[in-house]
């Protein structure tokens, strides 16, 4: 069957009341966060794939976004693993939840987004939670710092969290259009969260991040939070800082963070759009540490 531009080729299921988990890549995936969370949520509740996009190369360029081939370990035949945005299916308790995957498109970002809203109204979503993460000046030696906000609702969570507004203007993802169009057509509970992730580290796979992610929906969903991810997160972390032992700039800078960190009183929700400002000394020194890597990596 099809919904505009999306392909749902499994809809043998009673789909009740779902909500829906979204990441958006690469846009707010920093550290892969967003992907690593939903992807865990997939595994551990035997999520089923549902749909993905009919035509991918109409909104995306394959010479930025590489397809992928692979051998069948079963047949041993080569495949190809297009990249696309894609829907799945999982339930938790009894709570049916859409698990959505977006690939930010290069082209016909509208058509994009009338698609995406119309599998939203197709499903008849009830909750739309979007997962992210971000780049600032925090330590890895405190709990990682999670923003967001929340629309038609508010959750009673444990987790420190802060609920505010954006006031952020500037560029963004034409993908940001979704959540702000469900707010005003659909009137359904929204929400936002964004995970703030040490600037200095920059891991392929932040598993801190992710598991900081998780414990939130954790707690939504009334989920058991025993994800590997936390531990995973927990040793990538404190391998970090006897690496530090000998770099005195980096170790004093993220001293300075944790003492700015712990002297909050009122911590300030930065939006998932917004770039961190930092003294030039510093920006200098990350792009020192930068140019060295690549030097030692060729």
């Amino acid at each position: 069957m099809l919904i505009k531009d999306f392909q749902i080729y499994n809809s043998e299921f009673s789909i009740t009341n779902p909500h829906c988990i979204v990441i958006l890549k690469p846009w707010i995936n920093v550290g892969n966060v967003g992907q690593i969370a939903i992807r865990r949520l997939f595994k551990d509740f035997v999520g089923v794939k549902i749909g993905k996009l009919n035509k991918p190369s109409k909104f995306y360029d394959y010479t930025r976004f590489r397809p992928t081939v692979y051998l069948d370990s079963k047949s041993g035949d080569r495949k190809f693993k297009i990249p696309n945005t894609e829907l799945s299916l999982i339930n938790t308790s009894g709570q049916d939840i859409l698990l959505l995957e977006l690939l930010e498109p290069h082209s016909f970002g509208e058509d994009f987004n009338d698609t995406i809203i119309e599998v939203l109204k197709y499903f008849k979503i009830t909750r739309y939670i979007q997962l992210g993460g971000m780049y600032d000046s925090v330590p890895h030696t405190r709990e990682l710092l999670v923003t967001g906000s929340a629309n038609n609702w508010d959750p009673k969570l444990t987790q420190n969290i802060s609920f505010r507004r954006s006031n952020y203007e500037g560029p963004t993802s034409i993908v940001s259009q979704i959540i702000e169009r469900i707010k005003k057509i659909l009137t359904i509970e929204t929400m936002s969260l964004m995970v703030h992730l040490p600037l200095y580290l920059k891991l392929d796979d932040d598993f801190a991040g992710a598991s900081r992610l998780l414990k939130v929906i954790s707690e939504i969903y009334k989920i058991d939070n025993k994800f590997s991810e936390y531990n995973l997160g927990k040793n990538q972390y404190e391998q970090v800082t006897p690496a530090l032992s000998d770099n005195n700039e980096l170790r004093n800078m993220i001293q300075r963070f944790e003492k700015e960190f712990d002297s909050r009183n009122d911590v300030i929700n930065l939006d998932y759009d917004s770039e961190i400002s930092l003294l030039p000394e510093v920006e200098q020194f990350l792009s020192d540490i930068s140019s060295n890597d690549d030097l030692e990596t060729k």
